[in-house]
């Protein structure tokens, strides 16, 4: 807790009478009030004072805005997590299913992990659901496509496991399955124009935001038929390089003889904000340039550049922004994304996080990726769930 720190005085006559158990004693609201702002391993630890303290923390939760690293080390069953807020140290997830190693993860939510294994003979996709922190799965039906699932998104809830997941097959056609579906269902209400091209999806409160190189347009999937509500033209911050023959969705090839990674994601701030953000790399680099546009609200201004996030964070492959505020852990005013959606394949493990005020990277997870050679990694918000 770096700001609200709450301090408790007993105040008792002199004498040989005491009370020794004023901690045990707080008012149970008080103390929802501390665990909600204690980060994972504060939470651990405060639960651990006393009997009182403990049955204060199954009505809390510890604060989720710290974004945590997930590694899949490369042929194995198991799953490492590092906390930001515990430096030098990482937690081995077991047993999260044999075919796990073989897996790759294309999308999270919460805890929850969007897997897919592919089986190269036949080009069949096998997804599955997978809670890291519980290891409960939920197998979703196989499908077969060239190209695997493009711009996935997930959501999931956790108390009645309904789920919804999105991705394009193709450049035109997108799918989705729900949790009474048995197989993938097209998605035909959606104009041809509105999807096409589509390489960075977000879903959040019921919304689906789609970018291409275009437009930005979104759509209600709160009732039983999803239905475009905005559109807005994008082509003045959306880089797209000219020349190269090779295209990759979200990825452009520059026209000189050096190769460019060039990246364009949509996200939702904490307010509700619309953010369009650019990050471009050259080859066998790791220097990163990042810009960052905002949706105006007056219509002479479509589009503003942003050059500071204040306290807020962007989880770039979530799609979201978080608050950084007195949260000890995370960084503000800073792009959390993964270097892996790139055309270097020599740095597909890398997990970055980029300071808008000193232009810098950095990179948190180098203890781990020294000493275990993984296959996948990403950020995601842990769910925890009360015990």
């Amino acid at each position: 807790m770096a700001s609200h720190v709450v301090s408790v005085i007993v105040v008792t006559p002199s004498g040989p009478k005491r009370n020794l158990h004023c901690w045990s004693e707080l008012p149970l609201d008080l103390m929802r009030l501390v665990f909600e702002r204690l980060g994972f391993a504060d939470f651990q630890r405060a639960k651990s004072v006393c009997p009182s303290w403990r049955s204060a923390s199954r009505l809390s939760k510890p604060n989720n805005q710290v974004p945590w690293l997930f590694l899949i080390p490369k042929d194995e069953n198991y799953g490492l997590l590092f906390n930001p807020e515990e430096k030098d140290k990482f937690y081995k997830t077991q047993d999260l299913g044999n075919d796990f190693g073989e897996s790759s993860c294309v999308a999270t939510y919460k805890s929850w992990l969007l897997m897919v294994t592919y089986t190269e003979e036949v080009c069949l996709y096998n997804p599955y659901i997978l809670d890291l922190l519980t290891r409960e799965r939920i197998n979703l039906p196989s499908f077969e496509s060239c190209y695997g699932l493009i711009s996935p998104v997930l959501w999931i809830d956790e108390k009645t496991k309904d789920y919804l997941v999105i991705g394009m097959l193709d450049e035109e056609n997108m799918v989705s399955i729900k949790k009474e579906d048995n197989s993938w269902k097209p998605i035909t209400q959606l104009s041809l124009s509105s999807i096409e091209d589509c390489f960075s999806m977000i879903y959040k409160d019921h919304k689906l935001y789609c970018l291409n190189y275009y437009k930005l347009t979104i759509f209600d999937f709160s009732g039983h038929v999803p239905l475009q509500v905005f559109k807005i033209s994008v082509r003045r911050c959306i880089e797209r390089a000219v020349g190269g023959t090779t295209r990759i969705p979200g990825n452009i090839p520059c026209k000189r003889y050096y190769w460019a990674c060039y990246k364009n994601n949509v996200v939702v701030t904490v307010d509700g904000d619309v953010l369009i953000v650019n990050s471009m790399r050259k080859e066998m680099s790791y220097i990163w340039n990042f810009k960052i546009y905002k949706m105006g609200s007056s219509k002479g201004s479509k589009w503003v550049e942003v050059v500071s996030l204040g306290d807020e964070v962007i989880l770039l492959e979530l799609g979201i922004t978080v608050l950084a505020k007195d949260i000890e852990g995370i960084k503000r005013n800073s792009i959390y994304f993964n270097g892996s959606d790139s055309v270097n394949p020599y740095d597909e493990n890398d997990i970055f996080i980029f300071n808008l005020d000193t232009k810098k990277v950095e990179q948190p997870h180098k203890f781990v990726c020294s000493s275990v050679l993984c296959s996948n990694a990403r950020w995601f918000l842990p769910s925890f769930k009360r015990e």
